[in-house]
């Protein structure tokens, strides 16, 4: 059975002081909550919050400023009226007081008043700063909320000096707390118990991507999930060689192979695990790929322990890859870019809020932190793509492997 978190106030309550104590005593602190993006006409693309305002507050509305500093702490509220609330309900104070365990709760003009006078006294606060309007390495636009907020706060007080808080609140949720391991838990064992019952089930029934996507939502909303915790990807054959292959829409022919990169959504807590599995039978090509990816993740376990850096343990496991693609007689030397054409991303990131969770990748390798552990082989000229994701917890002696239960396919 499934074991779901609770987060109670207590929590956010704790955030927010483990964050002051890593700022200077005179410095305030805002924050702004994510706003909605236009879907269409008057649609708005479902809502997610932004992962470091939700840390601190627990709260899920949009468009809500919060501000703390040393003496006092208070939440801004937007103005809603006229077909606003007839839509979209009116906000409810106490639930964000209940939630947040922050007791004042004001509105734009008096909240706003306060937060002038707070400014007034040093010409100082911290915040997060925005990202840029477009994410060139991403090809997307970012949430405008933040930068709104900024521009807000330096037409109020243009002589404002902003401090960027996203280093120290990365490394805050870096290491995860009690509540925290047991919502990652959750999502965890949703996937696995979901990917178990979907891949019992014969691919060649299924002639669709899509069809095998379905399935998954399916298992994870009636588990209790939220849902995904990012777009599944369900890629089939040379699409398998697209990391974040999306369409899902590819007919599954019978020597494929299919990659399934998929995680659980649990009080906004992800899981992100892959398997790769063969629509009938693998043949000995595709097996020893898969092998190799397999011993290659093996490998990342041994080397993940408290300690060690980064990137000394993306330099070996690039090294190991490295090997693996020359025995399979995909590359003849072990130079950069030769191993990085056939293993083009790196084997792990941070997991948590976010699948691809905030971090310091400058760090060494902490108790507490939770690890995805993906390493992959990509060869679009044979249309062969293996990954293999498992999320590890790093231990006092070492690593535990969260989604064990899982077999590992093909």
């Amino acid at each position: 059975m499934v074991k779901f978190p609770n987060f109670k106030a207590e929590f956010f309550s704790g955030n927010r002081q483990r964050l002051l104590a890593h700022l200077p005593s005179d410095l305030a602190v805002a924050i702004m909550a994510n706003g909605l993006v236009q879907r269409g006409a008057d649609n708005a693309y479902p809502f997610a919050q932004d992962a470091n305002f939700w840390y601190l507050t627990g709260i899920t509305h949009p468009d809500i400023v919060l501000v703390i500093d040393r003496s006092h702490e208070f939440l801004i509220a937007p103005l809603r009226e006229g077909n606003r609330v007839t839509f979209d309900g009116q906000i409810d104070y106490s639930e964000l007081t209940e939630v947040s365990g922050i007791k004042e709760v004001l509105n734009e003009a008096s909240g706003w008043k306060l937060l002038d006078s707070i400014i007034s006294k040093n010409k100082r606060l911290a915040s997060l700063a925005p990202a840029g309007l477009y994410i060139e390495a991403y090809g997307m636009y970012s949430n405008p909320a933040r930068a709104r907020f900024i521009e807000r706060l330096i037409h109020h007080t243009p002589d404002l000096e902003i401090v960027d808080i996203r280093r120290e609140l990365a490394r805050l949720r870096m290491l995860k707390q009690p509540e925290e391991l047991v919502a990652i838990q959750a999502a965890i064992d949703i996937t696995t118990a979901t990917l178990k019952e979907v891949l019992k089930q014969p691919r060649a029934d299924y002639q669709y991507e899509y069809g095998i996507e379905a399935d998954i939502t399916r298992g994870f909303r009636r588990r209790g999930a939220l849902g995904h915790a990012f777009e599944p990807i369900v890629a089939s054959g040379k699409r398998a060689c697209t990391l974040h292959y999306l369409d899902n829409n590819g007919v599954l022919s019978p020597d494929d192979l299919i990659v399934i990169d998929v995680g659980a959504n649990v009080s906004g807590y992800a899981a992100d695990i892959t398997r790769t599995v063969a629509v009938t039978k693998p043949t000995k090509r595709q097996k020893d790929v898969f092998l190799a990816v397999k011993e290659a993740q093996s490998y990342a376990f041994s080397l993940l322990k408290p300690g060690v850096s980064f990137r000394t343990y993306e330099n070996k496991m690039e090294r190991f890859m490295g090997t693996k693609l020359k025995q399979l007689g995909v590359i003849d030397n072990l130079k950069k870019d030769n191993i990085r054409r056939y293993f083009p991303h790196a084997t792990s990131h941070f997991l948590g809020l976010n699948p691809h969770d905030a971090g310091d990748y400058s760090s060494l390798i902490q108790p507490g932190y939770v690890l995805a552990v993906e390493p992959g082989i990509y060869l679009p000229e044979e249309s062969i793509g293996v990954r293999i994701e498992d999320d590890v917890l790093i231990t006092e002696n070492g690593n535990k492997n969260l989604s064990s239960s899982l077999p590992v396919h093909l």
